[in-house]
């Protein structure tokens, strides 16, 4: 199903941007599960994309949104092959001095 699921994969990501926190939450548990299940040739063009969409959610104040979209973006980043490791690793970049910050954050397992 996980494969079947990945034709919605960009309707999902629009959620991140428009959808309210639950929804939007609901879209990082949905992503976290297709991506375990997909092997990981095919996950890694998703992972590229992805991790841009994360971002934004790094910084959330929700801390459950946090801990799930930090929690996500280490899978995601873990989940790339050769070929895309590149691209992957400009849009990484771009994430670290957020996730710096947030091992001093005030939810323990935001911080962790």
């Amino acid at each position: 199903q996980a494969r079947k699921i990945q034709v919605l994969l960009p309707h999902i990501t629009e959620v991140l941007h428009d959808g309210n926190r639950g929804i939007k939450m609901k879209a990082l548990v949905v992503f976290r599960n297709v991506m375990h299940h997909l092997k990981r040739k095919e996950a890694s063009p998703i992972a590229v994309q992805l991790v841009e969409e994360l971002l934004p959610l790094l910084d959330d104040e929700s801390s459950q949104m946090r801990e799930l979209s930090i929690s996500l973006f280490r899978d995601v980043v873990a989940t790339v092959v050769r070929k895309d490791k590149r691209r992957m690793k400009k849009k990484v970049r771009r994430g670290l001095l957020p996730l710096f910050f947030h091992m001093h954050d005030e939810t323990d397992s935001v911080a962790k």
